[in-house]
């Protein structure tokens, strides 16, 4: 069953190109990986809010691409704050241990309870 997350970051002033070459390659990252359904990046006009939407096939490809992109995940964290991180769907407990340990991640398993 599949997997979503949104995350939201602020943009730091001055960073916008920096963050932007980031997103980019972390789209084209999550393009070539297998288990990637969706991986898009939207923004909020007018304002350093930029958010990605993602859809995976399940948490294992979640962990996939957590550890394959782990560069450009800390190149983005240079140039933007993330504000927050929502996963949605089933999660594996390796998931769910490494978000636990962000104060900015919530995990909201499916409703109702299958």
């Amino acid at each position: 069953m599949s997997v979503y997350i949104r995350a939201r970051f602020e943009v730091r002033p001055g960073a916008e190109k920096e963050f932007e070459k980031a997103a980019l390659a972390l789209a084209a990252a999550a393009a070539a990986e297998p288990g990637t359904v969706s991986y898009r990046w939207f923004s909020l006009p007018g304002s350093a809010t930029r958010f990605s939407v993602e859809e995976y096939v399940d948490s294992a490809a979640v962990m996939t691409h957590m550890d394959a992109v782990a560069d450009l995940l800390a190149t983005a964290d240079e140039s933007a704050e993330m504000v927050l991180v929502e996963l949605y769907g089933p999660i594996r407990p390796d998931l769910r241990a490494v978000m636990e340990s962000n104060p900015r991640a919530t995990i909201l398993p499916d409703y109702p309870a299958a």
